[in-house]
């Protein structure tokens, strides 16, 4: 059983290094699993506040403030202050930002395409049934 569980964990491995590379063709080599969550969060809100994504995450706002200083100088989010009233800026992603904040998806979709091109039909209906029971 020893040798099925490495099995398992390198297959497993091999899913996660899938994602690591679509990051990095995506030029965030340096950007943490954490901070890719703080910008689908960021992507998944219109016109988000400081105090939002403080809230949205639970964290402080001068973690925040700290957090959303960093991602502008790696090029992922611009802030514009609002129109109605002065003390309140919006975060919004840049194209760079986009793109990692939906790598995960992009991923996903990539698996799927290589699952269901690498599995014949029946052995794509032993493996969903497979998920579903570990699911």
């Amino acid at each position: 059983m020893t040798c099925k569980k490495n099995e398992l964990y390198q297959a497993y491995q091999k899913l996660l290094q899938m994602e690591a590379d679509f990051l990095e063709e995506g030029q965030a080599r340096d950007i943490t699993i954490k901070q890719v969550y703080y910008l689908r969060i960021i992507d998944q809100n219109y016109r988000v506040t400081f105090s939002q994504l403080a809230q949205e995450t639970r964290n402080s706002k001068p973690t925040i403030t700290e957090l959303i200083s960093k991602f502008i100088s790696m090029g992922c989010v611009y802030r514009e202050r609002s129109p109605e009233d002065g003390r309140v800026y919006f975060i919004y992603l840049t194209p760079k930002g986009k793109s990692i904040a939906r790598a995960e998806e992009k991923t996903q979709v990539l698996l799927v395409e290589r699952i269901t091109n690498s599995l014949t039909d029946e052995e794509l209906d032993q493996f969903i049934t497979l998920l579903n029971k570990i699911l």
